[in-house]
């Protein structure tokens, strides 16, 4: 907190005649006034995460002092503990600091946040985050990249999981989150009732409307693992909306990968991109073989990469054990992709 200046308080009273004092002493008061009223007016200019806060909690027509709004329905033995906060691109690092970046690559748009007080077990609280992402694709694609390795599947949604203390499930173009104050089942029965609650009020298309899950071809496939990479997947800046999908392989485990491009010269210049990225990075060209006409493979730190166009489509295998189980699933993958109108 700024202080008077110390020469002023040592050298501008103390050691001036006395006939000076008093017009030196009001100027030092008007002085400090000034810095107390700077003070007030600094303290006035919240955060903008303050101001939503504020916004949140009295917006106009809001309930009596005291009373609390939702932002979703509330089944019996759960209330509003805070008010709800609601935060927008400019102001969701001052929520989720150190993950915004990925929810806005993904097309955020909002969010609305509030704890909840659960009446059983006494004092336990669930704090909910209802994303808006603007669509299914957008949403899952934060879902995806943020699965714990822990979940456990839940049937209220497509998309659904509980893990440890918390829940996460996408909703039509909703990203949720719940996290709980504990681990107990009551706990969970009860962040359950409130997915269900949520996506009752909510009427959604299906999310089975991902069509570029159903492209990975299912010998091998860890479907939990399916991923939509919102933007630099790979490491390779623009190389945007990318779906990948890990297989267990003889060796061990290989991941492919595939993203709609719109137009067959797009898909091309795509795959050569890539293509030209791990062999900047110190790839070494190998020979592709048949499985895949037009496909480049890379030898890469210990690891192989395919990667091809297929119509719309580029497509690919990455950080593969060897090359045979490289090109192998590559060709599982280019012959599923031809089975798509327009990618053949």
């Amino acid at each position: 907190m700024p202080n008077p200046s110390p020469a002023a308080g040592r050298h501008g009273i103390d050691i001036l005649a006395p006939r000076r004092r008093t017009p030196v002493a009001l100027a030092v008061l008007a002085g400090l006034l000034s810095i107390a009223g700077g003070l007030l007016w600094t303290q006035s200019r919240f955060s903008p995460a303050v101001v939503n806060y504020l916004k949140a909690a009295a917006p106009p027509g809001a309930a009596a002092p005291g009373a609390r709004t939702a932002i979703l329905p509330l089944p019996d033995g759960i209330s509003p503990l805070t008010a709800p906060e609601r935060f927008d691109r400019e102001t969701l690092s001052d929520k989720i600091n150190g993950k915004a970046e990925l929810y806005l690559s993904a097309g955020f748009i909002g969010l609305e946040a509030q704890r909840l007080a659960v009446a059983d077990p006494a004092g336990a609280w669930i704090e909910v985050f209802l994303y808006a992402m603007g669509s299914v694709e957008n949403a899952y694609a934060v879902f995806s990249s943020q699965r714990r390795a822990d979940g456990v599947p839940m049937g209220v949604a497509e998309f659904a999981y509980r893990a440890e203390n918390a829940v996460f499930l996408v909703h039509g173009p909703a990203y949720v989150e719940m996290i709980a104050s504990g681990r107990e089942e009551r706990l969970a029965a009860a962040m359950e009732e409130l997915a269900r609650a949520f996506i009752a009020s909510q009427p959604a298309a299906p999310s089975a409307a991902i069509a570029e899950r159903d492209l990975f071809p299912p010998e091998g496939l860890s479907e939990a693992s399916i991923t939509l990479i919102p933007a630099d997947a790979f490491g390779l800046e623009g190389f945007d909306r990318v779906f990948t999908a890990v297989y267990a392989v003889p060796g061990g485990e290989a991941t492919a990968f595939l993203a709609r491009r719109g137009e067959p010269p797009a898909a091309a210049q795509a795959a050569k991109a890539f293509a030209d990225f791990l062999n900047a990075y110190g790839g070494e060209p190998k020979s592709a073989g048949d499985p895949v006409p037009g496909a480049q493979a890379i030898a890469i730190m210990d690891t192989y990469a395919v990667v091809f166009a297929q119509g719309e489509f580029v497509a690919g295998v990455h950080e593969a054990p060897d090359l045979t189980q490289a090109l192998a699933l590559a060709g599982r993958l280019a012959a599923r992709l031809k089975e798509v109108p327009g990618a053949r």
